[in-house]
């Protein structure tokens, strides 16, 4: 069924990537069901038993639980994917060869692909791939929350930019806070409004806090 065919009487709100415990607790007041977002920057190969307990931990408390690596090493990122460390794999983008590498990794998200760039860190082969590959793309509030005005305006572009990539590649997606703190928490219609601002119809917003963070969740267990 094409995504703005959806129904959504029964909307099931899902917060993809919240990053701390407050707001966690704050984005569960709000939504369905959320994703508890454990940053992890990797210069080298972390100790992967000592990452899987954390997780294993992570999980026990919070149950649904993503691992968010930033690297310059795309090497890493294949680590990472296949030690099956029970938790959704996102990467940071940003960098274009990380951002490449992602996709062709098959992780399940590229977060922000545009993050600290002069461009939009997407084009119509990183599209095409993602799609192959089932890969979401994030589109992140934060970065928005943290810049001044020019620049935000520069994020928003190159977010409409990448909007227009995902919709006509049928590219999976989520809208997310990616808060660190309670402060950088917000509530789905906020989240459906920065839909709305990059370009997407009130439909195809809310399918990015429901149905494709739906399907992406069903692929863990």
């Amino acid at each position: 069924m094409p995504e703005d065919e959806v129904s959504f009487s029964e909307e099931r709100f899902i917060e993809m990537d919240v990053r701390s415990e407050e707001a966690y607790a704050m984005a569960s007041e709000w939504f369905d069901e959320v994703v508890f977002t454990k940053k992890i920057i990797l210069e080298g190969l972390p100790k992967w038993e000592e990452l899987k307990a954390e997780i294993k931990a992570l999980r026990e408390k919070y149950s649904r639980v993503a691992l968010l690596i930033v690297t310059k090493k795309p090497s890493l990122i294949r680590e990472a994917k296949k030690r099956n460390l029970k938790a959704l794999i996102y990467v940071q983008g940003g960098n274009m060869r990380v951002n490449r590498f992602a996709l062709e990794a098959g992780v399940d998200a590229l977060i922000s692909p545009e993050f600290g760039r002069n461009d939009s860190g997407f084009d119509h082969v990183l599209a095409k791939l993602a799609a192959k590959n089932d890969v979401a793309v994030g589109f992140s509030l934060a970065p928005l929350l943290r810049a001044n005005p020019y620049e935000r305006s520069r994020i928003i572009s190159f977010m409409m930019r990448n909007w227009q990539l995902v919709r006509k590649y049928r590219v999976p997606r989520f809208i997310a806070s990616s808060a660190e703190n309670k402060w950088g928490v917000r509530a789905p219609r906020d989240l459906i409004s920065l839909g709305i601002a990059v370009g997407m119809e009130v439909p195809q917003a809310k399918a990015s806090l429901s149905f494709y963070p739906e399907k992406i969740l069903r692929k863990k267990p």
